[in-house]
């Protein structure tokens, strides 16, 4: 699993694969950090390199968890 934080005032919009269909994509709204939502987690088979690149952009951060 793999949680993810939004470190921005502002939602962000991420790209990750669907649950339903394994070659489909789909968006994860993350609200800003005003709301108190600002976490999500997801499974390492939604993971996309775009999360990455987001990343190394200074917008989230994520981190590994053990379930």
């Amino acid at each position: 699993m793999i949680e993810i934080t939004n470190k921005l005032r502002s939602p962000i919009q991420l790209v990750v694969r669907s649950k339903k269909a394994p070659k489909a994509f789909t968006t994860l709204n993350i609200p800003g950090v005003g709301k108190g939502h600002n976490v999500r987690v997801i499974t390492d088979e939604s993971h996309t390199e775009y999360i990455d690149r987001v990343e190394g952009l200074g917008l989230i951060s994520t981190k590994k968890i053990q379930e």
